[in-house]
Order: structure tokens, then C-alpha cells, then sequence
């Protein structure tokens, strides 16, 4: 086999950084793709205190009423 001259060693090993940079950033983006989200902050539950306002919404199957919409 011949020597390899030290323009074929270069080629090589930037060769074989960029193949290692490659497989390093595609396994980052699966462990980005994949990680769990974090927990939800939890609602306060209703005591009955404050109110829960309540959205009319015009359901297809009713007549439109402008007086329960607020028009």
C-alpha cells in the first residue's frame, strides 16, 4: 500500500470530523425531537369564590339569538 502524503492525511481527518460533527448534531436534534415536555402548571381548583365566566357560543343545530349573543 502506499504512504499517504500529508495533503491525503488532512483530507481524512476533516473527512472524519466533519462525518463525527454530523452525527453529533443529528443526535441532538432527536434528543430535542423526543425530550418530554415539561408538567403543566396546575389550575387552582374552583372553591366557588370568584366566578367562572362562561362564553355563549352559537351552536349550528339552534336558531341565531341575538339577545343571548350580546348583538
Amino acid at each position: 500500500m502506499y504512504p499517504l502524503t500529508p495533503l491525503l492525511r488532512m483530507a481524512f481527518l476533516f473527512t472524519a470530523l466533519a462525518v463525527v460533527v454530523c452525527i453529533l448534531r443529528i443526535a441532538r436534534e432527536i434528543s430535542t425531537q423526543t425530550r418530554t415536555p415539561a408538567p403543566a402548571a396546575q389550575r387552582p381548583e374552583a372553591d366557588g369564590s370568584t366566578p367562572i365566566v362562561r362564553i355563549a357560543v352559537h351552536r349550528p343545530d339552534e336558531p341565531y339569538d341575538h339577545e343571548k349573543h350580546g348583538l
